[in-house]
């Protein structure tokens, strides 16, 4: 006996067979959207959670910084982003209050991500904002700009602490966020988004992203270092977070149930661009705009605000489940955080899987230590030239010497992060830094040590699988099969049903 279910496969739909055994896990239904969520973000400014309001922070002269989280999250891209509104009813706060319009600031925080073009920014702040504040009032954070960038020490545990010089240099900075997981928000958003390489190291290594258990949870290695070096900067700088928290509706409209996965059957335009070239279809799927929208919105001390996000965040995301399972099964549609407005790699495609969905739990994996991960995933081989730079040498090189997150930290990641010819891209050519591909890789380092075999389905090419190691199979029934040379007959199967993403609890 078997059943049948439907699956994003990159920019395809499908219809699979799964043993009949196998635990199908539903992402929780949306939860309404607020109905004036601009009013929402202006009343919590004026009564912000541990901190005094607005109009106490800030007068005519002050100076004041909005940063706000890059497009990476949500995915797909919002068709209206949140961010953009917020910082709409921020900035009609902030003029209200008297703050001039020249001392103010906007700044996209991107980290180690790629700088964002004039146009993307536009989409993602809106036309209002723009035609306010841009462009000239508008940038990317940029962790190689030796001027404008500060180093304000070290933690007591010696952790460095280097960020955006603005902090600084204003009396306020206020920080948007949206929440998509649990990983973000919070003292992350000032410490990852405004920092540097030097200062974004300590959590971003192997060893913490491996052994300090999964970045989804607010109790990880990862999430105390990024705590204790927020809370040195705080000594500083005076901030306050915005953080917003969004449903899970991903379609928007009719779209909603045309592409729902609890059909029976595959709807006839996949059916019809099975015969299009990648291209065509990566092309059409890149026009795709989500329906998220805000559930929960809080301003204040980023301690205290984050509190609230992850309370509204839970609520929406997780899911209860009865232990765990020997296998999973994954099927996963062509789109990352890090191929926003770009395109997917193969690394980008493991990160999704390994790094990003298999994290996604909240005390223990839902396949158990020594089980097996079966991924359906094309693998698209090829590299965006321009965004994605330092990725083909770490594809090329990196991965054909090792794939030890550990040993290539040693031997290659300081080469990668100091190459002048990375740092010019990455400053001026829309290049993630040249450090990403091997944060991207050891984030996926915790599910490679705690599964033994991730088999992979569908992939156009068996050499990329294998170089990223990875085994090979033809079909779903060759995978299940070898997933029985390692579990045995019987062994029970679990199945994410994604998208949208979502957080399991296993009890």
């Amino acid at each position: 006996m078997a059943m049948h279910r439907l699956v994003f496969y990159g920019d395809d739909i499908l219809r699979v067979e799964l043993p009949d055994n196998t635990r199908i896990i539903e992402p929780p239904p949306a939860l309404p959207a607020m109905d004036d969520y601009q009013g929402a973000v202006r009343r919590s400014l004026r009564d912000p959670l541990g901190r005094p309001s607005l109009a106490e922070l800030v007068g005519p002269e002050s100076r004041v910084t909005i940063a706000f989280d890059d497009p990476c999250l949500p995915l797909p891209p919002v068709l209206k982003d949140p961010r953009g509104l917020a910082v709409e009813a921020v900035l009609e706060e902030l003029f209200s209050l008297g703050v001039k319009r020249e001392r103010v600031s906007l700044v996209c925080a991107v980290g180690l991500h790629r700088k964002w073009t004039e146009r993307e920014l536009k989409h993602l702040l809106g036309k209002r904002v723009w035609a306010v504040m841009g462009p000239s009032r508008i940038g990317n954070h940029d962790a190689e700009d030796p001027a404008g960038v500060v180093d304000l020490g070290k933690t007591e545990k010696g952790y460095p602490v280097e960020v955006n010089r603005r902090l600084l240099e204003s009396d306020l900075t206020i920080y948007i966020n949206v929440n998509w997981t649990s990983m973000n928000g919070g003292w992350k958003s000032y410490m990852v988004g405004l920092g540097t390489y030097r200062s974004i190291r300590p959590h971003h290594n192997a060893s913490v992203l491996i052994d300090g258990g999964t970045v989804m949870n607010p109790g990880s290695e990862f999430h105390a270092i990024l705590r204790a070096q927020g809370r040195y900067l705080a000594r500083f700088a005076r901030v306050l977070s915005v953080e917003t928290v969004l449903n899970n509706r991903v379609w928007p409209g009719p779209l909603d149930g045309y592409l729902s996965l609890e059909k029976a059957r595959v709807p006839l335009p996949f059916k019809l661009s099975r015969l299009l070239p990648q291209a065509a279809k990566a092309a059409v799927s890149s026009l795709l705009r989500s329906a998220y929208a805000p559930i929960a919105v809080n301003a204040g001390d980023p301690d205290a605000v984050h509190e609230r996000t992850l309370e509204a965040l839970y609520q929406q995301q997780n899911v209860r489940v009865e232990g765990e399972s020997d296998a999973l099964f994954l099927s996963l549609p062509n789109i990352s955080p890090y191929a926003a407005f770009s395109r997917i790699n193969p690394l980008l495609a493991m990160n999704s899987a390994l790094g990003y969905v298999f994290n996604l739990h909240m005390r223990k994996p839902v396949v158990r230590k020594g089980g097996v991960l079966v991924l359906m995933q094309p693998f698209l081989p090829g590299f965006h030239r321009r965004h994605h730079l330092p990725y083909i040498e770490f594809y090329e090189k990196v991965l054909a010497e090792t794939l030890d997150a550990r040993e290539m930290e040693t031997r290659f990641e300081e080469d990668f992060a100091d190459r002048k010819e990375y740092i010019r891209a990455y400053r001026e050519h829309h290049s993630y830094h040249g450090v990403h591909p091997f944060y991207v890789w050891y984030w996926g380092g915790l599910a490679m040590q705690h599964l033994d075999r991730v088999i992979v389905v569908g992939a156009r090419r068996r050499d990329v699988v294998e170089r990223l190691g990875c085994e090979y199979a033809d079909s779903l029934a060759q995978a299940w099969n070898m997933a029985g040379e390692t579990l045995g007959k019987g062994y029970s199967l679990t199945h994410l049903s994604i998208p949208p993403i979502f957080a399991t609890e296993v009890v």
